[in-house]
């Protein structure tokens, strides 16, 4: 799959998902573990150029359904091809967010990270972290469009939590009391494809059409999952709604 010629073209939201379709069916023939797949799949969801994909795929066997898909087919990358295919382009990205959720916001000026709040940057988040901890634990995650706020145990019998801020760095302030009901979860868990999906339709979801999300919290369920809220509000209003790790609806709060 590799190409030196290629290597720094960027990659679009569909070579992103056509990547994490290859990763499904390397899990489900056996040629990945389920911690890798969930690792790999983050790390292409926030991967910005086909080198970067490349990287992540090369020792995979290919599914004959993408065969001749740009993230396996050198020769179709690039502006001639994607030229070609626009009209598709379009009704693809129309798709993208009910089944990847690769969406990132449009600002004036580009933050120095994507979204969190958005599915790339959540995955971005994700692969960062455990690159820089090792795992991806946790005992409460709240995403913001700039940064990210962790709350981090660094010793299991003590009261106390990390309060880490991240926002394309991690940064550490000083140790603070654990609040009330958190416990450790795992990030690794989360289907990140399914949940970027419901951020692309955070507004709609929370009954706040023209709003846009505030912040999502995760946090431990119950069953010792991890819980996803998602706040939107528009300025004058506000809904949230929660979802499982896997995506599926727990709750809706539109406003009252």
């Amino acid at each position: 799959m590799a190409d030196a010629r290629s290597q720094g073209l960027r990659a679009r939201d569909t070579d992103r998902v056509d990547a994490c379709t290859l990763l499904d069916a390397a899990r489900d023939a056996g040629e990945l573990t389920a911690s890798e797949h969930s690792h790999r799949t983050a790390r292409a969801m926030a991967a910005k150029t086909f080198g970067e994909l490349d990287a992540i795929l090369d020792d995979l066997q290919i599914p004959a359904n993408l065969v001749n898909s740009p993230v396996v087919r050198v020769n179709r990358r690039g502006p001639s091809t994607r030229m070609r295919v626009a009209a598709a382009i379009v009704v693809a990205a129309a798709l993208l967010g009910a089944f990847a959720g690769c969406v990132s916001r449009t600002t004036a000026s580009a933050p120095a990270i994507p979204d969190p709040t958005t599915g790339q940057g959540l995955a971005g988040f994700v692969a960062a972290y455990r690159d820089h901890f090792g795992d991806t634990k946790a005992d409460q995650v709240l995403l913001y469009p700039t940064y990210v706020i962790i709350e981090r145990r660094k010793d299991p019998s003590a009261p106390r939590d990390a309060r880490i801020r991240y926002d394309g760095s991690f940064h550490s302030s000083d140790d603070i009391a654990r609040s009330p009901g958190l416990d450790i979860f795992d990030m690794s868990v989360l289907d990140l494809k399914k949940i970027a999906g419901l951020l692309a339709g955070a507004p709609q979801s929370a009954g706040v059409p023209n709003g846009r999300i505030g912040h999502v919290e995760i946090a431990r369920g119950v069953d010792g999952d991890p819980v996803v809220t998602v706040y939107v509000d528009d300025g004058s209003q506000h809904g949230y709604f929660k979802v499982t790790a896997t995506g599926e609806p727990m709750a809706i709060y539109p406003p009252s």
